[in-house]
Parts: structure tokens; C-alpha cells; sequence
């Protein structure tokens, strides 16, 4: 998300990240990765489920082409999964991202189909802009 932090600052859309667990746990998340960033809590995963995002079958964590491929790029990037942190039913979750207008009516969504299926933040910005100026 850095990467695109000034870009979106300087459209006016606000970011907010919601996370696994309690709000200390996701603040504490956010403190570690992106100290500006606004992360919410989702313990009771309400938002999680409203979103209709779905669980991954880990026994296949090694068998996923995409997801494998992911990975690789992310470790040859610096960045790996910290399993000591994670809950097994939690790192089944699949990640998703949703633009909202200032009505909080969703005008785009996007549901992964594995734990590292996010477009990169630069073309979650660019649908947003998109999403937002279509609105």
C-alpha cells in the first residue's frame, strides 16, 4: 500500500484496512506494515461475511499455482507469512477489497479465490478512481 499512499492522499479517497481480530490486534498489525494507515478490527468477522468473501481449503496452500507464484514473488520481495502471528482458521480466509462511495453504496469489489489473491495496490487504485468518478 505505500507504494500508492500519496496517490490516494492526494485523490481525497479514503483508505481504511479491516483486519483479522480485535481492534488492538489490527492496530498493532497496522503499526508493524504501514504506521499511517487506519485499520479496523473485524473479531466477530461481520464485515468479512457481508462482503461474501470465502474460506480457502488449506490443504491445498502448496497446490495453487496463483498461490504459490504469489508467494514466491512476495519472499523474493522481503515479505513472508509470520505463522507465529497466525491462527490456522485465519489463514484460511481469502482477502478481498471494496470501493465505497461517499453513501457507503459499494461500487466495486473484488474477492479472492487464495489467501494471496489482492491485485497490486496500484491497480486497486486505479479502480477506485475509476469506480468513483463513474459514481
Amino acid at each position: 500500500m505505500r507504494e500508492v499512499d500519496q496517490e490516494f492522499g492526494r485523490s481525497k479517497i479514503a483508505v481504511r484496512f479491516v483486519t483479522i481480530g480485535s481492534q488492538a490486534k489490527a492496530e498493532e498489525f497496522c503499526a508493524r506494515h504501514n504506521p499511517d494507515a487506519i485499520c479496523i478490527g473485524d473479531a466477530d468477522m461481520h464485515t468479512y461475511k457481508a462482503m461474501g468473501l470465502s474460506d480457502f481449503d488449506l490443504t491445498k496452500l502448496q497446490t495453487t499455482p496463483e498461490l504459490v507464484e504469489r508467494r514466491n514473488e512476495n519472499e523474493a520481495a522481503g515479505f513472508r507469512q509470520d505463522w507465529a502471528a497466525t491462527r490456522i482458521e485465519d489463514a484460511a480466509q481469502n482477502p478481498g477489497a471494496a470501493v465505497l462511495d461517499r453513501d457507503g453504496v459499494v461500487r466495486r469489489i473484488h474477492r479472492g479465490w487464495h489467501p494471496g489473491d489482492l491485485p497490486p495496490m496500484r491497480e486497486l487504485y486505479e479502480r477506485a478512481r475509476s469506480a468513483l468518478t463513474e459514481a
